[in-house]
This record gives C-alpha cells, structure tokens and sequence, in this order.
C-alpha cells in the first residue's frame, strides 16, 4: 500500500471542459416524449463533461510519465508492484495529469495497488492495439474502498468518509433543493472547507414517513412516489425483502444525490452558512422540508484511469477487479478483466466515471460471494458503455444510491447462476435511492428490477433489446436448467414512473404471453412483462403493486408474443393485447405526456456516434423504426448439448449445423459490443467456453467487421482460464 499523498493539480484540458460542463441544459433529445419531471439531462451531465459523450477520455494527449516499466516476475515467483516499480511510477506522476506505462509481456504481482488521495494519473498498458499485450496476473489484493473492500487495482480519496459511520459534518439543507435547482442553500455546522471543482455535496433527505435527524417514522405507502427500503409488514408498510438496508447511505435516507460544487456564496470557507452552486441540477421532484435534507460533505480524488491492458484475478478472493472510492472523473478503457472474485469494475461514492470498451469474463468465480457482477455502481451521473459480460449472473448493476448515470450499449452473454433463477443479466439497481438513470441500447437476457433491498423509481430503458431467456444445453445453468423467471423485462412492486420506450423484447416460440399484471407472489413464466408483481413468494411474500403499471409508461416497444410494437392509449388499442392505457398520463404525481412523439431520437444519451460505433452499423441499431436488423435466432431444438438453439446471433452464420434465421421484424442490429464479441472474439452464442483474447481496435476500430466468422462447434461445459 502506498503512502498518501494529497495532490490537486488539473490539467488545463480538465479545467476548461468541467467549466462547460456547468453550463444549464438547453434541451434534451428525448423532449416530447418523456415528461420532464421523470428523466434527467443527461446529455449534459452524464459521464466526463466534454469527454463521454463523444467517446473521448482526458488522458488522450496526456504524456507518459518516466520510462516504460518492464514485466516482472513468475508464476511461481510473484513480485509486489512496489519491486516491480510500479508503485513508485505511479507516486512520481502523481498529480501530473501523465500516464505510467508498463510494457509488454505478463507481470506476476503477488499483492495489489491501492493508491490514497492520488489526481491525474492513469495506469496504462502497451500498445494501440488494443489490451492484449499487457498482462497483470494477481495472486495477491490490496485492502481498499476505506477499509471495506479489496482491490487488485484501486483509487481513493484522502478522505475515507463512509456515509454509514458517524458524520463529523452534517448541516441542513435549508432551501433550493428543487427538482432542476443548481443553487442549495446550507446551514451552519459542515465543518470542513469546500474546494470548487472538487468537494461533493451529498444532498439526502429521510424516507418516505420519515423526518428528523436521525430519522424517526413508519414507511407506509402514500400511493405514489414512495422511497422506501423497510422491510414489507403485510400490515402496510415496508416495501423491501431484506430491508432496512445499509452500507452505502445513511440509514432511512437512501434518497441521496451526490454533486460536485462549483462555487459558493459568501464563500467555501469553514462551517457557516453558504449558497452552493451546483455542477449538476437536483433530479429528485419530491425533496421536502418535511422529511428533514440533510447534506455532508466528501473531498474527492481526480481524474484517476487504467486502460490497455489484461488483469487477472483468480488467484485471489479480492473484492473488486479495479476500484474507485470517493472520486470523481474515474475511467477504465480497453481492459480485460478475468476471474475477479466478486466484482469487475467497482465504482464506489463515485461521480462523472466512465467505463468503456472493456470485457469482463468470470466476475465471480462461480464463488458464493453476494451479487456478483461485472460493473457495481454507486454515486452519480456514470457512463458505463460498450462493454462485454461473459459469464456473470449480473452484468451491470446499481448497488447503493445511483442517479443521472447512462449504462448503454453493452452486451450480456451467459448469465449463469446456478440457482433457480437463470438469469438476471442487466438489474438496474439493488438498493432504493437507484433513481432517474438511463438504460439504453443493452443487448442482454432480462432486465430486472426488484424489491430485495427498496424502491426504484423514476428510471428509462429505450431501445435495449431483452430476449427474456438464455439456452440451457451446455452446462452454463448449473443444477436447474428449467425455464424460470423467463420474462423479459421484471418491474416487480414499487418500481413505479419508469420510461420504457422502443425496446425489443422477448424470444420467439419462448414468449406466448404479454405480461402478468400485478398478480398473485408466484412469477407466471414466458411472458414479455411481469409488472408490479410481488417477489415470487420468498418471504416475507410481497403482495402485488397495481401502481406499477399505472405510473410506467410503455411506448412504442415491440414484443415477439403479439409481433407488434403497442402504443396503448386505451383497451384493445391499437391491438386486443392493451388491456390498458400505457402512456402513464394519469398518474397521481408526476404523469408522463399526454401525447408523447412517436419519433424516437437514436438515443437519449449521444447527439452523434461515439467514437467506439462503427460506420457499418446502424445508429440506432434497435427499435421499433429500425426493420434491416441483422440479429436472428439460431435454428433447432431448444437446450440440446452441444448447440445454440434459440440464441440470438447474426443473421447468416452456421452453429454446429445450425442456421441463423431472420427475427424479431428485423428490429434488431448487432450493436458494437456484440459484434465485437460474436465477429471478432469468435464468442458462442449462448456464452459457454474459454475467455476470449480482447482487442479493442479490432473490434472498434477500422479494423472491426461486421460479418461472423463461421464458429466451431459448442463445448459441453465452461471453463476458466487465462487468455494468452
């Protein structure tokens, strides 16, 4: 572990674009379709200001920081990064905005980096071809995340302050805590000193029912925008399988924004009264002097990244592969990460990072740790895009208080668990306070949205593509391969004002029905929507919630049991399928329009193509709009060893004999993750086999294709080894 050191030096690049970045939204692409009371800006706020959105990173033109490091070590004969000199490196450029570059070849690292109070510096492997010349193999970890965590490689700030321990420096929110607001006025009593450009602001307020500090109440559903994350009483209240929750909040105020401040009136001195100005406007629309605002305050590290390069965990029992703890402006590009143990990418209290291009193989080991996934998020206004889940129960997921952030374009494959659920590939959130974050353009089996730890509200999926089940016929389902919870999309109770406009979903000759409504605790399988259902009868039995299906609004989504995309604006319109309307217009609080445009934008989050998205496909690639698509189903007899029956995979490739035939209306594309997984990598279908050698360029470059390449015949089982 190395000695904290406490630098806050930007580069001029850095500075200026965060001055943008704090201009006001003017205007959203998806206006005229979702109302603004339910979605965020965020194509002004999410990600790295002047960065994300065009798939760009603040270390492009960075310089390197001394000389290229050489690998080091042996499999049997580990070395620490300090001998290796890479810790030392990475103390040198420490603050510098410079990259530490090691070279190629594979290092032996028997313990892991956690670097304390470091800005401006990446850690970057050899070569512009992508991140398969550098190799990391770990048989040790770094303590990290403030003491909570592991880590093979991780970043945190000087300041550890974990929101569930005692706060030294909490004061009231006593004004501008407004849905839209960029201006908070505090009270007296944050006894730390705020640095503009660099200090969150942490705004929460006590759940629903509750007020006081600490927080005092029941959480008893008031029938529309309820936070809550109480344990469900089938006396009324609680809402939660597992509730209280705790960790990444305060308790009974997980409705928690994090916001970096700009500025500060009369000034950012120590512990008075004071107007901050806000770089990132409020999202929640029910902040109230009633339930007691409270913020504190956190001093954030910068611009912290690793890129290029291969990291392998499976000697180790770390809990993340990369972590970020306490920063802002974090990124990880063009990485593979093999084997980790729990957790791939660990972005934690986090603000503004940027996850892209990677591939993540294995996350979990098939261990017993809890929830494991490739990407674990918690903080604010994160991109995570374009990357590749091979493996993993969860691809992507929000797992504390998470709001304004995009997770687009990835791509979800082999969603094992082993339990008696199949899969849950993309589940936006695992904690209340998940809020306002945008799902788009994700090819994966199911989206989930449950109720284990609380409420989720307020949160848009558009254009993702969902097939609602994943091939049982090679081993990759463990010890129950029947057809459970096979439903595309899970908005089970209290996930209530959602958006979900021009998505695709489900599976043809798996999906015969349209969707179970707010029914009995038992899940009903094959149908596209199971909506406002209860928890499927684990106890405490959740009880149905009708308010789902009233408050969220479906438009223009095309599902495979009626072959049609519904735009419901009464019963048996356009088709006998709408049992309702399903605008959302006349929910209680916060409707959505009226008459929402059926012209979908490409996307909600990027005006134009990242740099990432190939010119050979089609932006968008999925939708109700888009009929050249070139995903289809492969050919023959669901769940038969050593085939890909029933996946999706590009149209005119032969697997084990079997054709991929034309689907879904010709809605969908491969999006580039996929393409690069299915095309480039020579990945299966149904996600079973080895890790797959990564190349970044290859697949996003000019060197990337857009046709398969004929694919051998599927192994019997999963394996887990080290790419070579």
């Amino acid at each position: 572990m190395l000695p904290k050191r406490t630098f806050f030096v930007f580069a001029l690049a850095s500075f200026i674009a965060f001055l943008s970045f704090s201009v006001a939204a003017v205007g959203q692409s998806w206006s005229g379709v979702l109302a603004p009371s339910r979605a965020a800006d965020w194509q002004d706020y999410a990600g790295i200001p002047g960065y994300s959105s065009k798939g760009a990173l603040p270390s492009d033109n960075w310089p390197q920081s001394g000389s290229t490091i050489s690998a080091c070590g042996s499999s049997g004969s580990p070395v620490t990064a300090e001998s290796c000199g890479i810790a030392d490196a990475l103390a040198k450029a420490n603050g510098k905005s410079k990259y530490v570059l090691l070279g190629p070849g594979t290092f032996y690292l028997s313990d892991g980096l956690c670097l304390h109070g470091y800005n401006n510096v990446e850690l970057r492997g050899s070569g512009t071809a992508g991140s398969n010349l550098t190799k990391l193999v770990f048989s040790g970890a770094a303590t990290c995340q403030g003491g909570n965590g592991s880590a093979l490689i991780g970043f945190q700030s000087a300041d550890t302050t974990y929101p569930a321990a005692n706060l030294a420096a909490v004061c009231t929110a006593t004004d501008g805590f407004s849905q839209g607001s960029s201006s908070l006025t505090i009270g007296s009593g944050c006894n730390q000193s705020i640095t503009a450009g660099s200090t969150a602001v942490i705004l929460d307020q006590c759940d629903t029912g509750y007020s006081g500090s600490p927080c005092s109440g029941s959480a008893k559903d008031n029938g529309n925008y309820f936070v809550c994350g109480d344990k469900y009483d089938p006396s009324g209240t609680g809402c939660s399988e597992n509730g209280p929750d705790s960790g990444l909040a305060r308790p009974e105020r997980f409705q928690a924004e994090w916001h970096i401040v700009s500025s500060c009136n009369p000034s950012c001195g120590k512990g008075g009264a004071s107007t901050l100005t806000l770089a990132e406007p409020i999202l929640h629309p029910n902040y109230s002097s009633g339930q007691t605002p409270q913020v504190y305050l956190v001093q954030l590290s910068q611009y912290l990244g690793v890129r290029n390069m291969v990291i392998d965990g499976g000697a180790t029992n770390s809990t993340s592969g990369i972590s970020f703890y306490n920063t802002a402006y974090p990124w990880v590009k063009n990485v593979a990460i093999l084997n980790p143990y729990s957790i791939g990418v660990y972005l934690t209290q986090d603000v503004h990072g940027d996850v892209e291009s990677t591939y993540c193989y294995n996350a979990g080991q098939n261990s017993t740790a809890s929830d494991p996934s490739c990407y674990n998020h918690t903080g604010a206004f994160h991109v995570i895009a374009n990357n590749i889940c091979q493996q993993v129960r969860v691809c992507t997921i929000g797992n504390g208080t998470e709001i304004g952030s995009v997770i687009g374009y990835n791509f979800g494959v082999d969603a094992y668990t082993g339990d008696s659920f199949m899969f849950g590939n993309l589940e936006d959130c695992h904690s209340d306070g998940c809020d306002f974050n945008l799902y788009e353009s994700n090819v994966m089996y199911q989206a989930v949205q449950d109720q284990v730890h609380g409420t989720h509200l307020s949160q848009t999926w558009h254009r993702n593509f969902f097939t609602g089940w994943e091939s049982c016929s090679n081993g990759q389902c463990g010890t129950d391969p029947s057809i459970f919870n096979s439903s595309a999309a899970d908005v089970l109770s209290y996930n209530r004002y959602g958006n979900w406009t021009a998505n695709v979903l489900g599976t043809p000759g798996i999906h015969t029905l349209y969707q179970d409504l707010a029914g009995p605790s038992a899940f009903v399988n094959n149908t596209i929507w199971l909506i406002g259902s209860g928890n499927g009868g684990v106890s405490p039995p959740i009880a149905g919630d009708p308010i789902v299906a009233a408050t969220t609004m479906r438009w223009g989504n095309y599902d495979v049991a009626n072959n049609a995309v519904l735009e419901c604006t009464a019963t048996k319109t356009p088709i006998s399928a709408c049992t309702a309307d399903e605008r959302a217009e006349s929910a209680s609080v916060y409707q959505a329009l009226a008459s929402p445009s059926t012209n979908f934008p490409p996307s909600y989050y990027y005006s134009s193509r990242p740099s990432w998205y190939s010119s050979s496909t089609p932006f968008p690639a999925i939708g109700p709009d888009v009929s050249n698509g070139n995903v289809g189903l492969v050919a023959g007899t669901l769940n038969a060893s050593g085939h890909q029956s029933g996946n999706a995979a590009i149209v005119g490739a032969s697997y084990a004999g079997d054709t991929v035939n034309t689907a879904w209306a010709g809605h969908v594309n491969a999006i580039p993750a996929m393409n690069c997984y299915l095309s480039v990598m020579k990945g299966l279908p149904d996600g079973t086999g080895s890790a797959l050698t990564f190349d970044a360029s290859a697949c996003y470059g000019s060197g990337a294709t857009s046709t398969p390449a004929a694919a051998p015949a599927a192994p019997t089982g999963a394996t887990s080894v080290v790419v070579h």
